[in-house]
């Protein structure tokens, strides 16, 4: 069996699903990756056969036709690789953008795997999260096109990375859905002494949607003896609001260390491991995050948005604290808690120890290998 992966998005943790899904289909399966340049070359030690999509996606402009044109540019991708390799399977990593003009074109001459990662329709019930009046039309639009996927001849499994959503997607008539969390981590640090972890960390692709102007407010002012790190690469549009906000939280007191780049991969999970806690996004509300798995890796607890699926998880596993990303008193409470008292990651690392362990058991593997019809583990 010859299985096409496809993905044009870049950056952010791209690269670790396509290597999961890649590592996870063999033996078994010819693999073929079509993706970004940066993706191409962190395959290049599983020795899988790749083609680059060069700088992949770009970003979408704030108009409604902007998000069509990139769907539809993909799509053509998409087909364009599937007659080039003629697979027997194809996979869409990330098919939450193409989702909807997917089903406008005719079905693929290959049987057709997608994974989902946005599905908000059970926020309010399971989540406590409020979706505003667009929000939640755009959510039951998404639920709609769910089932007219599940329609299509050339439908085979649904991935889904919400577990709720997966459990209520697995109940419609031809589903063929399957639960896939966080991939496991390719590395784990060292662990921490307790007495060696010093300040918080912020780190992942560095944009508005890490709200970190939220907390620059928050703890401004009176911040002193409260260490910062702030790790990764920074979107262009955001450099120049993220100049300001350091400059806030030297002004409020706080020693801060930048590394504005994209770090080795080892490196960031050390720096992960070597903080009292880690600042999760304030500033969008994702499906989920690979930085909290990280930061359980290292035995960091932390601070994120009380809103979505994360928080959820947050609360449910005990990995830290969630507050509302409005309430900068709270968000200032619950970091210099965390940030300043030592015995802080005393307290949650047993829950770390479990979620990071869970997680890194390979559950991502087995239930790829059982979509396909692929044997064993």
């Amino acid at each position: 069996m010859k299985v096409l992966l496809f993905d044009w998005n870049r950056g952010g943790h791209h690269a670790e699903f396509a290597k999961t899904f890649a590592t996870a289909l063999r033996p078994g399966a010819d693999v073929v990756v079509a993706a970004p340049e940066q993706t191409v070359e962190s395959l290049a030690d599983t020795g899988v056969e790749t083609i680059s999509l060069g700088e992949g996606r770009p970003r979408p402009s704030a108009a409604e036709g902007s998000k069509a044109g990139l769907a539809e540019a993909e799509l053509d991708l998409i087909e364009a690789n599937v007659r080039r390799v003629k697979p027997d399977h194809l996979v869409l990593l990330w098919a939450d953008p193409v989702l909807r003009w997917l089903l406008k074109r005719p079905p693929l001459p290959t049987a057709v795997s997608i994974y989902l990662f946005f599905a908000q329709l059970h926020y309010p019930r399971v989540y406590k999260t409020r979706l505003p009046p667009r929000e939640r039309a755009g959510a039951l639009f998404k639920e709609a096109n769910v089932i007219r996927w599940m329609r299509r001849p050339d439908a085979h499994a649904l991935f889904g990375f919400d577990p709720i959503a997966a459990q209520r997607w697995s109940r419609y008539p031809r589903a063929n859905t399957y639960y896939l969390p966080e991939p496991p981590l390719n590395y784990r640090p060292e662990p921490r002494k307790i007495e060696e972890k010093q300040g918080c960390v912020v780190f992942g692709y560095l944009d508005a949607r890490k709200g970190i102007d939220r907390v620059a407010q928050a703890l401004s002012p009176g911040a002193e003896g409260l260490r910062l790190q702030l790790n990764g690469e920074a979107a262009p549009e955001y450099q120049a609001q993220l100049q300001e906000d350091i400059a806030l939280f030297r002004a409020a007191g706080a020693e801060v260390e930048t590394r504005l780049e994209r770090l080795p991969y080892e490196e960031a999970l050390d720096r992960l491991a070597a903080a009292r806690v880690a600042l999760l996004a304030f500033g969008w509300a994702p499906p989920g995050s690979r930085v909290l798995l990280e930061a359980a890796s290292g035995g960091t607890p932390v601070v994120g948005s009380s809103q979505g699926a994360v928080g959820h998880l947050i609360r449910e596993h005990g990995l830290g604290l969630t507050v509302h990303p409005d309430d900068a008193a709270s968000m200032r409470a619950a970091i210099l808690e965390l940030a300043l008292d030592p015995d802080a990651p005393r307290r949650y690392a047993e829950n770390l120890r479990r979620y990071a362990d869970k997680l890194n058991a390979n559950q991502a593997r087995r239930e790829i290998r059982r979509a396909l019809g692929l044997a064993g583990e």
